[in-house]
Formats: C-alpha cells, sequence, structure tokens
C-alpha cells in the first residue's frame, strides 16, 4: 500500500499540486484495537488508495450524520531530507457514540484516545495518529472537509470486466465517489520502455481542489480552489506532469462531466 505526499509547480495559471502516491506500508506491532464500523462499510479494494478511501469513508458518513456528522480527512506528507517531502498518508477521522475514532486503509477503524472535546484540534490528535507511523518524519498534517454542491449526475460504471487494470480501478473509484460527488474517468496514452501504453485516472473535486486519481501513483490535488471541472485542460496539463509525453486525453468511453477543449 502507498500513501501521501505532495510536490508544487507552477503553470501560467500558478498551479501548484499535491501528489498522494502512497508509501510502503510497515506493520507496527502491536497495532491499534480495532473497533467494529459505524456502520457497514467495504473498502474499495483498489491501489494507491489512501485518500480515495478517505474521501470514500467521509462521503458515507456524512450521509448517514452520525454524531452530527463530523468528519474530517486528516493528511500529511514525510519529510526525507532538508528539501524533499515525500510519501505520507491520508485518513478520517470521525465521532461515533460521543468518541473519536480513525479509518485507516492499513488499520481498519482503531479508537484515538483523546477527549472527545479535542477532536478538531489536530494537535491532539497527530501524535496519537503517527505513533503507529514511527518510519515517517509527518510535516504538513492538516485537517480537509468538503462541501458537495448539489445532487452529482449518473456515476460511471465500474468496468470490472476491463482488460486494462488501470481502467478498472479508475472506474472501480469513480462509480463509488460518484454516488455522492461529479466524478469522470480519463483515460491517456504515454510511451514506456518504448512500449505505448494506456492508463486510466478518476477525476474530481474535494475540499474545493481538483484531485485526480492515478491507480499507479495515487491522488494529485492542486492548490487552485475550484468549484467545477469544465474541461480537460488542466486535467491534461496533470497527466503530462506525472507522465512526460502522455498524449491522446480523452474520456473514458461511458465517462461523465468533462468535455474536451473544442481547441
Amino acid at each position: 500500500m502507498k500513501d501521501f505526499w505532495f510536490i508544487r509547480t507552477s503553470l501560467l495559471l500558478a498551479v501548484a499540486l499535491g501528489m498522494g502516491g502512497c508509501e510502503a506500508f510497515i506493520p507496527v506491532p502491536p497495532p491499534p484495537p480495532k473497533v467494529k464500523p459505524p456502520f457497514s462499510y467495504e473498502p474499495l479494494g483498489v491501489r494507491n488508495s489512501c485518500f480515495v478511501e478517505s474521501v470514500h469513508f467521509y462521503d458515507i458518513y456524512k450521509s448517514k450524520n452520525i454524531d452530527g456528522g463530523w468528519v474530517r480527512l486528516l493528511e500529511w506528507g514525510n519529510q526525507e531530507g532538508d528539501y524533499k517531502i515525500g510519501a505520507g498518508h491520508a485518513v478520517a477521522i470521525y465521532l461515533a457514540n460521543g468518541k473519536v475514532f480513525g479509518y485507516d486503509i492499513n488499520f481498519g477503524f482503531w479508537p484515538i484516545e483523546v477527549p472527545v472535546e479535542k477532536h478538531a484540534d489536530i494537535t491532539e490528535v497527530t501524535p496519537k495518529v503517527f505513533v503507529h507511523y514511527p518510519q515517517f518524519r509527518p510535516v504538513f498534517a492538516r485537517y480537509r472537509e468538503d462541501w458537495v454542491y448539489g445532487s452529482p449526475p449518473k456515476a460511471p460504471e465500474f468496468l470490472f470486466y476491463h482488460a486494462n487494470p488501470d481502467v478498472r480501478d479508475a472506474t472501480r473509484v469513480a462509480s463509488e465517489l460518484g454516488r455522492f460527488r461529479e466524478v469522470s474517468v480519463v483515460e491517456f496514452s504515454y510511451m514506456e520502455k518504448g512500449v505505448k501504453q494506456t492508463s486510466a485516472a478518476a477525476v474530481f473535486v474535494f475540499n474545493s481542489r481538483l484531485c485526480v486519481y492515478f491507480p499507479r501513483t495515487g491522488t494529485h490535488i492542486s492548490n487552485p480552489l475550484v468549484r467545477q471541472v469544465k474541461s480537460l485542460e488542466l486535467v491534461g496539463f496533470i497527466i503530462k506532469r506525472i507522465y512526460p509525453g502522455a498524449t491522446d486525453v480523452r474520456l473514458q468511453p461511458g465517462g461523465y462531466l468533462l468535455f474536451p477543449p473544442k481547441s
């Protein structure tokens, strides 16, 4: 399992990107004590999923309005040397039965031993989370929350039998997140060792940021605030930043929302 990290770059529009891969998980004995989830929950079961998995849980939890619906996505980066921020992680923090809990794709559901009145204090919560990741030097920890605008259109279909595993994972994410927010699936081509390859990504907005989930590398987040994604221009830039030389960025057949620019 890989997890969450950030890089920054710039465009003509001063676009900065956060990159969420998923660092190899090293089990830490003993793991936190597990508890029952607050509702029946099925993980996405895709690669590099810490961010999209946390969004998935976030959306379902919000829809059930448990304990007033308080839930946050907690994310952080990993300091590697003096100048590099590497792979970190993302988890969900939530309230249930008057207590604080966490959901982590690596550990499942576990109690976070902080007073319930301190649930929104990230300085109280993060030490209880970071203790399970001693291989990290956590930096830039933050809570993220979201506001879904209106009803989403029909969610993309999960192409379970598709021959390309990237398309399978991207459509799995899109089909689940698309129950609560607008999500599209794009395909693109790139060269690997002289051979043309096809991959896919799921595109959505969370915390007013453009998020692009790549099955091979994780979720990449733009810093500029956005409400909707109306073209492939910015998505194409992100894809080409991660896959230099990528071409033919297009909607996956059966996708929704995104439309290629006329030019």
